[in-house]
């Protein structure tokens, strides 16, 4: 609950501001790209599955939806993932680095196969939980506008398929139960140094002109 009002309290910040907000959504928009990146990057073509393959390019999707949103809230400067039209996207992209790298690291003595699928499933799994949280309250912090309807889109996707890859893991790895928590306690920390980051950032005195292009 306590981290729930921290994030509604930030974006409340944020979507007051025409240019943070922007930020913002290209910020989401190049954490969906470097999701379809990591995956089209792991996998093989020769064991590659219609459902992975749907998953990324789903992420693309979502990546260029998110993208348009910005430049049309901010203009074409943010037709980039420049890091000055990012917000804290060095953060967040750790976040998004360091889950991988453990999950990777947590499988190291399985087969590469096995360990390039499990990882696959728990980041995604890890990462989907945590878009829902932070979309939906995005989402409720933006009554009925277009980027609202848009996220309601959004949200039903990745509500799909996290239950596909939850069902996934749970056939695969015997001891979903227990990893499943340690690595939500891993990830919680990630989150949280991502949101401390963002928390300096809005706090700085400093113009929030919007970027112009």
């Amino acid at each position: 609950m306590q981290t729930h009002n921290r994030l509604e309290d930030l974006v409340a910040k944020i979507v007051a501001e025409p240019a943070l907000h922007a930020r913002w959504l290209n910020t989401f928009s190049y954490l969906e790209y470097v999701g379809f990146r990591k995956i089209v990057k792991s996998q093989q073509a020769e064991v590659l599955t219609a459902a992975i393959l749907g998953h990324a390019c789903e992420e693309g999707r979502h990546a260029l939806g998110l993208k348009k949103l910005a430049i049309k809230l901010g203009g074409a400067a943010f037709d980039s993932y420049a890091r000055e039209v990012l917000l804290c996207g060095e953060e967040a992209n750790d976040y998004f680095q360091d889950l991988d790298q453990f999950c990777d690291e947590a499988f190291a003595d399985r087969s590469p196969e096995e360990r390039v699928n499990l990882a696959y499933g728990y980041v995604t799994w890890l990462v989907e939980r945590r878009a829902l949280d932070v979309y939906g309250i995005y989402k409720k912090a933006l009554g009925d506008s277009e980027i609202a309807r848009k996220l309601g889109g959004l949200l039903a996707e990745e509500t799909k398929h996290l239950a596909d890859v939850e069902t996934l893991l749970q056939a695969a790895d015997p001891d979903f139960a227990a990893k499943s928590k340690e690595f939500e306690t891993v990830e919680t920390a990630l989150y949280q140094a991502f949101l401390g980051a963002l928390s300096k950032e809005l706090a700085r005195k400093k113009p929030l002109a919007a970027v112009t292009s």
